[in-house]
C-alpha cells in the first residue's frame, strides 16, 4: 500500500451510519471509477494524525462487499465513540494507492451509545463554616468511560446556579477523569456562590455523553 494525494475533487462523501440491535452500518457514496477503499478506525477522542496512516491501521473493504452486506458492518462490543476515515483507493503499476483525502466529506463519528455521566456536588461542613464568609464543595463524577480532562467543566455563579457553561465563571478539570468513580479535590467558594458541571465543548462533545446532576 502507498499513500498518495487524492488527485481531484471525487472523493468519498455522504457518508452516514445505522445501528441495528448488536452491529452498526457504515454507508457512502462511491465516486465513478473507484471500487475499493481503505476504511480507517480509531477512537474518536484520539488526536490522530492522517500522516500516521499505515497498511497496520487500516482495511481494504470491495465495492462488491459493500454490496453484498448493504455497507461496511461491525459488531457492537461495548459503548464507545469511533472516528471513521473512508479513503478511495486504485489498483496502479501492481500496488494499492490509498487516496489521501482532506475535505471533511469521508469522516464520520460512530456512537454505539451514549455513556452516562453523573456527578454530585456536596458541602464540607465544619463547625466554623456557619460563621465563615465561604464554604467548601466537593464534586464527585461517576462515568462509564474514560473522559479526557477538557470534556467537563464547573461553573460558579454569584446568587444563583449557573444553567450554562457560560453564565458565570468557568474553571476546568484538573485531571481526565477515568472510568467508575471520581472525587475531585475541594473547591471554596463565596457562601453566595452556587456551583454546577457542565459539557464544555457543546459541539465536539455534546452528542456523545448523557450529563446528570444526582
Amino acid at each position: 500500500m502507498r499513500v498518495v494525494e487524492l488527485p481531484n475533487n471525487e472523493g468519498i462523501y455522504d457518508v452516514n451510519f445505522d445501528i441495528d440491535k448488536e452491529k452498526f452500518s457504515i454507508k457512502w457514496k462511491w465516486p465513478k471509477d473507484i471500487n475499493l477503499v481503505y476504511v480507517l478506525k480509531t477512537n474518536a477522542l484520539e488526536d490522530f494524525n492522517l500522516d500516521n496512516i499505515s497498511d497496520r491501521n487500516v482495511k481494504l473493504y470491495t465495492r462488491e462487499e459493500y454490496k453484498e452486506f448493504n455497507g461496511y458492518c461491525e459488531t457492537i462490543k461495548e459503548i464507545n465513540q469511533y472516528k471513521y476515515w473512508i479513503f478511495p483507493a486504485v489498483e496502479a503499476d501492481g500496488d494499492i494507492l490509498l487516496l489521501k483525502q482532506y475535505d471533511g466529506k469521508n469522516e464520520i463519528i460512530v456512537s454505539t451509545g451514549k455513556p452516562e455521566v453523573l456527578y454530585e456536588i456536596k458541602e464540607k461542613r465544619s463547625l466554623t463554616s456557619f460563621f465563615s464568609k465561604e464554604k467548601s464543595l466537593e464534586i464527585s463524577v461517576y462515568s462509564e468511560m474514560h473522559l479526557p480532562k477538557d470534556a467537563l467543566c464547573y461553573v460558579k455563579k454569584h446568587g444563583s446556579y449557573p444553567v450554562s457553561k457560560d453564565d458565570g465563571i468557568c474553571f476546568d478539570f484538573i485531571n481526565n477523569i477515568q472510568a467508575g468513580e471520581n472525587s475531585m479535590p475541594p473547591i471554596v467558594v463565596d457562601k453566595n456562590e452556587y456551583v454546577k458541571v457542565f459539557i464544555k465543548d457543546v459541539e465536539k462533545y455534546g452528542n456523545i455523553y448523557d450529563l446528570k446532576q444526582v
